[in-house]
């Protein structure tokens, strides 16, 4: 085979093996998506603004009175700013509640699908899983 060839098929090969890696997007399989949504209400203690997805770690108070740290994974910041949503929307120490998909293991955290923010106002993260 000559080099030429080679080199093309190389070419090709890299350019089929390129494209889906850039298209790449992890599994949503941690979070029960057959499951009822779940609804908690806590304190923000951080706001993730990143790609792909962003997260809300919430200080919550159980029905025993315990404190857990629910990780909640919400949509792309691509997706958010086109609803208005910014990194400064949401911040530490705010009070907000959550609703979403829980994690398969029951463990306290989730996929969001909505938030409402102190002053009322409801923040749809949609179908985070695939944004």
């Amino acid at each position: 085979m000559s080099k030429t060839i080679a080199a093309v098929l190389l070419g090709f090969g890299m350019a089929f093996t390129v494209v889906p890696a850039t298209q790449a997007h992890h599994s949503a399989i941690a979070f029960d998506l057959a499951a009822p949504e779940v609804s908690v209400t806590g304190k923000v203690i951080q706001f993730i603004w990143r790609s792909p997805h962003t997260s809300i770690n919430l200080e919550v108070v159980n029905a025993k009175g315990e404190t857990e740290i629910w990780k909640w994974e919400g949509g792309g910041t691509v997706a958010l700013v086109k609803s208005g949503v910014t990194r400064e929307t949401i911040k530490a120490g705010q009070t907000l509640s959550v609703t979403g998909n829980p994690l398969r293991d029951r463990s306290p955290g989730g996929l969001m699908r909505s938030v409402i923010l102190e002053d009322g106002t409801k923040i749809e993260f949609g179908d985070a899983a695939t944004q």
